[in-house]
């Protein structure tokens, strides 16, 4: 792989951990994703010793280096504030005395089924015009996700398009809004594409209206 494959490749992984921080700090996943992030940290780190970067490459790396330390920064800030925001509801909890006496051991908890987890999403204005970097790299996802569920062949890149421009166009008909919102879901090892207009609009309408929502499983 070449070095703007290995910056791209890092580009996709930090914004599939943005996604899952996201999810963690909203209440969708019990923990935070600390493991995938010390991967990428590694790779970063590891990317960086490379003394052969051409320039272009090395303004490629540098840009990538910027976003991941401000994620950083603002992740470890979050989780320090959360640590602390429930280490200060234990002791008011004590000085009110409030806290519930020990008693019995609890059963361990049953399994549950697991959640629907959110692999990523893109903003389409409009699926031929937009066709760059971000579709790829939104139809890459998709392709790992996929991969994760075990699935059969893929569709290509070009059919994967015009899925997305088909639905993309039945709801800007439908709503009139200016782009759509794609969502790729994991659940139950499916894969599936959710979308919803985004347009000020709408957005009030869409949020209200569950049935404005396009749904396709893959």
């Amino acid at each position: 792989m070449t070095l703007e494959g290995e910056i791209e490749a890092l580009n996709a992984r930090l914004r599939q951990l943005k996604s899952q921080f996201n999810l963690f700090f909203s209440g969708a996943l019990p923990k935070p994703p600390l493991e995938v992030r010390d991967l990428l940290d590694k790779d970063v780190k590891r990317l960086g010793m490379i003394r052969e970067m051409k320039l272009s490459q090395r303004f490629l790396y540098n840009n990538f280096v910027n976003r991941w330390n401000l994620y950083s920064e603002l992740w470890n800030k979050k989780l320090q504030e959360r640590e602390e925001g429930a280490r200060t509801l234990v002791l008011a909890r004590r000085r009110l005395g409030t806290e519930a006496p020990p008693g019995p051991a609890l059963p361990p908890p049953q399994a549950t089924a697991p959640a629907k987890r959110l692999v990523a999403r893109a903003a389409i204005r409009n699926a031929v015009d937009d066709a760059g970097a971000d579709l790829k790299a939104f139809y890459k996802s998709f392709l790992e996700a996929r991969q994760e569920a075990g699935g059969g062949k893929a569709p290509s890149f070009e059919k994967f398009r015009q899925e997305i421009e088909r639905q993309a166009k039945t709801i800007r008909e439908k709503t009139s809004c200016e782009k759509v919102d794609f969502r790729l879901y994991l659940e139950d090892n499916k894969v599936s594409l959710r979308a919803k207009p985004v347009s000020e609009s709408v957005k009030k309408s869409a949020e209200n209206d569950p049935s404005d929502a396009e749904e396709n499983r893959t």
